[in-house]
């Protein structure tokens, strides 16, 4: 188990001066890069063996806003692994010791030159850690939406700034732009109370992505990523918003 403390910079907040949930994401993901190494199982000794973690799917509770300069702790753990996949959980504290956001997120090792799942090693299985209680991993089962139309379509295009050190787009932008995808009216009279991100496959520089973003049911919706080249979908997400102005 590690934590970490995080100093907000002015250039992460939003014009209320609130932290958005991407910026979070990245806060955990630093802090999950760290544990990890201390595991011995960290980005450099894995690349040793020409594997790297991947981000499959993660999941927020927004319990409350983090708004201004502050320094933000983020406490992660590794909490158990079976022969393909690993859960890592999360708690996000504001300046005062508070609680705001927790979260649980899946991740698998893959083959860096077949660009495929490769098993997890064996000393892992035996970590174990007990997650967050009653907080089950991101599952998102968009129903079909053939032939329907979107409250909203965006298309963004990859760029240099996006791509991380596996060479794809880091996680963290499917995430924002997800959040994109949602009307400007739902944001700006609502509150985020959830977020959930399936990954399904990666994306490379120069490349058109399409986020569709279709009505579900009380004030949540679903985010449908696709890659313009191909069709595919790159991944998919859930938001659930609460009146709060």
């Amino acid at each position: 188990m590690l934590e970490e403390i995080f100093k907000v910079r002015f250039h992460e907040m939003t014009t209320d001066r609130s932290v958005p949930v991407w910026i979070v994401q990245n806060y955990f993901q630093q802090a999950a890069a760290m544990d990890a190494k201390n595991l011995s199982y960290g980005i450099e000794e894995l690349f040793s063996n020409g594997i790297a973690w991947a981000l499959i799917d993660i999941k927020f509770e927004i319990l409350g806003e983090i708004k201004g300069v502050q320094n933000v702790k983020v406490k992660t753990w590794h909490c158990f692994s079976d022969k393909i996949y690993s859960r890592r959980d999360f708690i996000v504290y504001d300046e005062n010791g508070d609680e705001k956001i927790k979260g649980a997120s899946s991740w698998v090792i893959i083959d860096l030159a077949k660009r495929k799942i490769a098993k997890t090693p064996q000393s892992m299985l035996s970590r174990r850690i007990e997650p967050i209680a009653n907080m089950e991993p991101a599952v998102v089962k968009p129903p079909p939406f053939e032939g329907k139309t979107p409250v909203t379509s965006i298309r963004i295009k990859t760029r240099l700034e996006d791509i991380d050190i596996n060479n794809h787009v880091n996680n963290i932008h499917f995430t924002a732009w997800a959040f994109e995808g949602v009307p400007e009216t739902v944001k700006q009279n609502n509150s985020l109370e959830e977020i959930a991100v399936n990954y399904k496959a990666e994306a490379i520089i120069g490349e058109n992505i399409t986020v569709k973003t279709y009505n579900a049911d009380n004030n949540s919706f679903y985010h449908i990523l696709t890659r313009d080249s191909d069709g595919k979908e790159i991944a998919s997400a859930y938001t659930l918003w609460s009146l709060s102005k």
